[in-house]
């Protein structure tokens, strides 16, 4: 019985304008460790055919609608050309760390191609998937645990192989990012002291485009929507005081109130940044009034308007 744990997986980079095109990109990359594939599933939108009675006489495919989602701990944050949907901007470091810079696209998106292998027992499958797009992913960071990564989406088309196209699994760059070396400043520059866990979310509406063909011919972006949950203990009135747009009570206004930035740094070189801007509060609330076993926590769901992500590694190149 082969194990779900006895798999390969990695991925490459796309052409940029070059929608499941073959990749040139020559070096394979893994996500990060303790990774998962949830989901790796295809549906050929099938349509019964039936000749004037109850009996089908004929199957027929329709599209073929590919979804993926994987979860793993984070290290490397080279999968975020396929949230952001292009390549970053480096930022021209003469000497590591090196950063480099994702930014929505407003146009088609850059997709890779997934490889996930399996040793089976009689002989070695993989199945290559083209054209993976990712239309959510979260972020989350708790206390004694690294950040981890979940993100779902959708791909074009899959070819089986009966070997694992990088030749070996890769490894992640680096040392994992953990909570430790979290923080998170709303806004800018006022550091939330004591952050229990906090979960930032990004749709980014992307979407196949199709023409009359089974598989799609492009991925575009929708409206990317980011949000941040965020559990704290309450150790003063900002964030209330930002939820509510003043110090004495609701504001007539309070969209885009703040901007601010969640943070993550591994022990070693790897760090990556989210700033923040346009952050206004959807809810606030308290939690644990009257329970003297628990500390007074509030819950923050907050609404971000622009959201940019800022990495720094020891690579000298984007990956």
């Amino acid at each position: 019985m082969t194990s779900g744990g006895n798999v390969d997986v990695a991925f490459d980079h796309e052409p940029v304008g070059d929608y499941a095109g073959d990749p040139t990109d020559s070096t394979p990359k893994t996500p990060g460790r303790n990774g998962t594939v949830e989901t790796s599933e295809f549906d050929n939108d099938t349509t019964r055919q039936r000749n004037w009675g109850n009996e089908t006489v004929e199957t027929i495919e329709g599209i073929f609608d590919g979804a993926v989602s994987y979860s793993f701990d984070l290290v490397d944050p080279w999968f975020l050309n396929q949230v952001f949907g292009q390549p970053p901007t480096a930022g021209g470091e003469s000497e590591a760390p090196y950063s480099y810079t994702w930014e929505f696209v407003s146009n088609e998106m850059q997709s890779a191609r997934w490889y996930l292998g399996a040793d089976l027992v009689n002989g070695y499958a993989e199945r290559a998937l083209h054209g993976v797009v990712f239309t959510e992913m979260e972020i989350s960071i708790s206390i004694g645990d690294p950040v981890r990564v979940s993100l779902s989406g959708f791909y074009a088309t899959e070819v089986p192989n009966t070997q694992f196209t990088p030749s070996s699994q890769p490894t992640a760059d680096g040392t994992p990012l953990i909570f430790h070396g979290g923080s998170i400043e709303i806004p800018t520059s006022t550091e939330i002291v004591r952050p229990q866990s906090g979960t930032l979310s990004v749709s980014t509406g992307a979407r196949p485009q199709r023409e009359w063909a089974r598989e799609p011919v492009a991925a575009v972006i929708g409206n990317p929507e980011p949000t941040l949950n965020l559990t704290s203990i309450v150790m003063d009135t900002d964030l209330l005081e930002l939820g509510l747009g003043a110090s004495d009570g609701p504001a007539t206004s309070v969209d885009g109130a703040a901007d601010g930035e969640l943070a993550f740094q591994s022990p070693g070189a790897n760090a990556l940044r989210f700033p923040m801007e346009g952050i206004t509060h959807s809810t606030y609330g308290w939690n644990n009034i009257g329970n003297a076993e628990e500390d007074l926590t509030d819950d923050n769901e907050l609404v971000i308007d622009r959201l940019t992500a800022v990495a720094e590694t020891a690579s000298a190149e984007a990956k």
